[in-house]
């Protein structure tokens, strides 16, 4: 292994890109760590949307705006917990491999 990447990545709950309009801008968004293969084509129906092009802006990715998750205000208090849920898993999965 050369190279390798790491670090957080926002994704939504549903695990969708999405194309939606909220107060006049059209938003693509959601791509959660699959941007480089969903960027280009929700971007292209995002621009069709935005010129007027209904016709091929058209897709199943297009939703109303997300929904806000309850209790939530900005701060994540709960990520330290997730990340170490995961580091434990990390390190189970390393300790069985090595049996």
């Amino acid at each position: 292994l050369s190279y390798s990447w790491f670090g957080n990545v926002a994704m939504n709950r549903d695990m969708l890109p999405r194309i939606f309009e909220k107060d006049d801008i059209v938003y693509a968004t959601g791509f959660c760590g699959s941007g480089v293969v969903w960027a280009p084509w929700v971007g292209t129906r995002a621009a069709y949307k935005l010129m007027g092009r209904a016709q091929d802006a058209g897709t199943a990715f297009d939703f109303r705006p997300p929904a806000s998750i309850p209790f939530y205000r900005g701060d994540p208090w709960f990520l330290p917990a997730i990340i170490k849920g995961y580091a434990l898993q990390d390190k189970i999965a390393w300790w069985r491999a090595r049996r």
